[in-house]
């Protein structure tokens, strides 16, 4: 499972931001549209494995919810007493909020491939428009 920022510095290696769309010539744009293929399933590769560690974050976070429930039910020594339901209650929403908290960083990340695979369709319309125009 790699973290965010891992995958921040994917997308940026990748060189999206800074990529603008050259059509001067037909070889140039159909460079520019192979190029933006590539591009488009490393992205979709980066979504999938960024999708799955949200899904392991969330499984990991239900196992540690349900350790707190069971250990509500366990003594801690001889002499001690179960632990009150206010001091549970507040075990798992510091988990709840330490699970979203952890997700939204992720979510950022998925967001932002999102937005680049939109960038990246419309940009390739406009280069399908482009060569068409001078084809004919």
């Amino acid at each position: 499972m790699l973290g965010p920022k891992k995958y921040r510095k994917q997308l940026l290696e990748l060189g999206i931001e800074g990529m603008e769309v050259d059509v001067s010539t037909i070889d140039i744009a159909m460079d520019t549209l192979n190029q933006m293929n590539e591009m488009e399933k490393i992205l979709t590769k980066i979504r999938y494995n960024v999708r799955a560690d949200i899904r392991r974050i969330r499984l990991e976070y239900v196992t540690k919810l349900k350790e707190v429930d069971q250990s509500a039910n366990v003594k801690k020594g001889l002499f001690s007493k179960k632990p009150s339901v206010s001091k549970l209650t507040e075990q798992k929403k510091k988990l709840t909020r330490e699970r979203n908290l952890t997700i939204a960083t992720y979510d950022v990340v998925e967001n932002t491939i999102d937005d680049y695979l939109d960038q990246i369709e419309k940009s390739r319309y406009y280069i399908k428009n482009s060569i068409q125009r001078r084809v004919g």
